[in-house]
């Protein structure tokens, strides 16, 4: 029985004289039920309909406790009923969560309260694969449809555009699957130094963290670096400060907020120094608003450490795009055609497009560092290119039995 849910209740409600009563809650509800219920106090609390967050949660609990009827849950919940735990409630609370808030009073630095198991990388699950581009991509800004779901069962089609802070305005370039890989090894650095975290009284929190960028070239499975790559891997940190993104939510009809412009790293700050006769950079990296919410809610995908280390940017672009959607399926297949798959993953124009044998030649390459590595949980990717009726397809699936494992999973996007 995992206890994570209740040491997070714990940290928000403060009535630690209340984990008795939580503890056996989790015993008769199970955990999805548990997390469910928890999902609705932050929202209740977000929406200020909620001035006593443990008296609410415990009447939440007490109903569905008399709905079950005190009998404990001993099974494993299934994947898809776990995968309802790491969404926002709904778009109004999702994109809400993304308004910056002033880092107002006194800080208070510390980790959470339960972090994230040293063996996975957290990715936030707003963070698609429509967020990056391929290096063959010379623009310096572009627009392009991402989708975003919610526990409601809604999925917003929102323009997103990469490369500008606002639409109109100047430039900066498009992130790169390489820098995708980059943001993946940062955040096994976070985890790895046990999630550090900034909160203040104003509500505002930011997740950080100090990266050498040795380490870092060995967190990407760097087997050799000199200082040029050093120095490239530094430049491609600071990218990511620098090469920011704007959410047109103008279509949601949301209160107060139309649009959103961010950046996946608020602040990078370098010192160098020598360390055994050579150059050491060690960087504290402030992770942004929407970024550190997202994980701190844990609102993530549970990747492996080594999808830091794919060598094809294709090859990453489907795997950050399929993993969800294979973990969600559990073992069923999942097909779409490369055409489709070419739109799904915003790919820019290219000759091959438009060819079915080119096609699958550019995409049977990618797959083959794809097939047969292995999830989070230890099942195996399994994928490959079929005929099908007008064009050829991607096929893929999970192979073998799941381990058991804090594994944070999330329902697929973009079926």
């Amino acid at each position: 029985m995992t206890f994570y849910v209740i040491d997070e209740i714990l940290e928000l409600t403060k009535d630690h004289k209340s984990r008795p009563f939580f503890e056996k809650a989790l015993r008769e509800l199970g955990e999805p039920v548990m997390a469910e219920e928890f999902g609705e106090l932050k929202y209740q609390i977000q929406t200020r309909q909620v001035h006593n967050p443990a008296k609410y949660l415990t009447t939440l609990l007490k109903k569905r406790m008399v709905e079950s009827g005190g009998k404990e849950k001993h099974h494993t919940p299934a994947p898809r009923e776990k995968i309802r735990t790491y969404f926002e409630d709904t778009q109004l609370a999702l994109f809400s969560s993304f308004k910056p808030i002033k880092e107002e009073g006194e800080v208070n630095q510390g980790k959470m309260a339960v972090p994230y198991g040293k063996e996975i990388i957290p990715w936030a699950t707003f963070i698609s694969s429509s967020f990056f581009t391929l290096s063959t991509n010379k623009a310096k800004s572009d627009r392009v449809l991402a989708k975003f779901r919610t526990l409601d069962g809604k999925v917003s089609v929102i323009p997103l555009y990469r490369g500008q802070i606002k639409p109109g305005k100047r430039e900066r370039g498009i992130l790169t699957a390489e820098h995708a890989k980059v943001l993946a090894a940062i955040e096994s650095l976070w985890v790895d130094q046990d999630c550090p975290r900034n909160t203040y009284p104003s509500g505002a929190v930011s997740c950080f963290c100090y990266v050498s960028i040795r380490a870092l070239a060995k967190a990407l499975d760097w087997k050799t670096f000199g200082g040029d790559q050093l120095t490239w891997l530094t430049n491609m940190v600071y990218d990511l400060k620098a090469m920011p993104y704007y959410l047109d939510l103008t279509g949601l009809n949301l209160k107060n907020i139309t649009g959103y412009g961010f950046s996946l790293l608020d602040g990078a700050e370098l010192a160098e120094g020598k360390k055994h006769g050579q150059t050491e950079t060690v960087l504290k990296v402030k992770f942004s608003t929407p970024l550190s919410v997202q994980l701190l809610d844990r609102h993530a995908v549970s990747r492996p450490k080594e999808i830091a280390h794919i060598h094809g940017e294709l090859a990453f672009l489907i795997r950050l795009f399929i993993e969800p959607i294979l973990i969600s399926l559990n073992g069923e297949e999942y097909n779409k055609t490369l055409t489709d798959l070419i739109k799904e993953l915003s790919l820019p124009a290219a000759g091959w497009h438009k060819h079915k044998s080119s096609r699958k030649r550019i995409f049977e390459k990618a797959l083959k560092e794809l097939n047969a590595q292995k999830t989070v949980d230890g099942r195996s990717i399994k994928v490959s290119i079929e005929k099908g009726l007008y064009d050829f397809m991607l096929s893929a699936r999970l192979g073998g039995e799941e381990k058991c494992l804090e594994v944070h999973t999330v329902q697929a996007i973009g079926q």
